[in-house]
C-alpha cells in the first residue's frame, strides 16, 4: 500500500504526516517559525523511527511549494529534492494558502510582512480568487465580497481566530488532485509578485 509523507515549512508551523494508503499513522503540527530548518528533519526522523518505516518505504512526498517564507519553502522542497535523488519517490507539491483552505468555503491568508498579506479565496480546493499579495487595509473590500467563506491561515492580522488545525491533512487531501512533478529537481518556490513579495518575506 503506498506510502505517503506530507512536509509542510513554508510559514509559521511545521507540519509532518505519514500516511499509509489513506489512513494516517502519525502526524505532527507545531508553531515552530523562523526554525523549521532546525527541527524538520529531527521532528521527521522521530515519526518515520516510531511508526517502523524508512526513507526508502516512501513512495510519495508531497510538499508546500509557497507562497511564504524565502527559508522556510526552501527546507521542505530540499528535503523533497534529496529523498527524490536517493528512492524511487514521486514529489507533489500544493499551494501554502490552498493547504489552509483544504477542501472548505475559505479566504487564506499568510503573513507576507510590512503589513501585507498573501490572499487567495477558495471553494473544493479551487481558486476562485487568483492569489495575490495585498494591504491589509485592501483585505476589507475582499472580506466583504465573501461573507460566508471562513478565514484561515494567519488569522490573527486580522482580528479572526483560525483553526489551522487540518493543516496536514488538507495538504495530504489535496495532492489527490496534483500529478507528481516530472523533475523535482528544477522545483522551484512559488512567490506572488516575486520582486515585491521577497522583499516581504522573512
Amino acid at each position: 500500500m503506498k506510502m505517503t509523507l506530507v512536509m509542510d515549512t513554508s510559514n509559521q508551523y511545521l507540519g509532518i504526516g505519514l500516511y499509509r494508503g489513506d489512513e494516517k499513522l502519525e502526524a505532527i503540527l507545531v508553531n515552530e517559525s523562523k526554525r523549521q530548518s532546525e527541527y524538520a528533519i529531527p521532528k521527521l526522523q522521530e515519526i518515520l523511527e516510531h511508526q517502523n518505516v524508512s526513507l526508502m518505504d516512501i513512495d510519495e512526498m508531497v510538499i508546500t511549494k509557497g507562497p511564504g517564507s524565502y527559508t522556510g519553502v526552501r527546507v521542505a522542497m530540499t528535503i523533497a529534492k534529496t529523498l527524490a535523488v536517493i528512492a524511487p519517490v514521486k514529489i507533489k507539491v500544493v499551494s501554502s494558502l490552498a493547504a489552509y483552505a483544504g477542501n472548505s468555503k475559505a479566504i487564506s491568508i499568510i503573513d507576507a510582512r510590512s503589513h501585507k498579506l498573501f490572499v487567495g479565496v477558495f471553494d473544493q480546493g479551487k481558486n476562485i480568487v487568483e492569489d495575490q499579495l495585498m494591504s491589509i487595509d485592501e483585505f476589507d473590500h475582499l472580506r466583504k465580497r465573501y461573507p460566508d467563506y471562513k478565514i484561515v491561515g494567519d488569522g490573527e492580522l486580522v482580528g479572526v481566530e483560525s483553526d489551522n488545525s487540518q493543516l496536514v491533512d488538507n495538504i495530504f487531501a489535496l495532492s489527490k488532485k496534483e500529478e507528481p512533478v516530472e523533475q523535482p529537481d528544477l522545483l522551484v518556490p512559488q512567490y506572488i509578485k516575486e520582486v515585491e513579495a521577497k522583499k516581504a518575506c522573512y
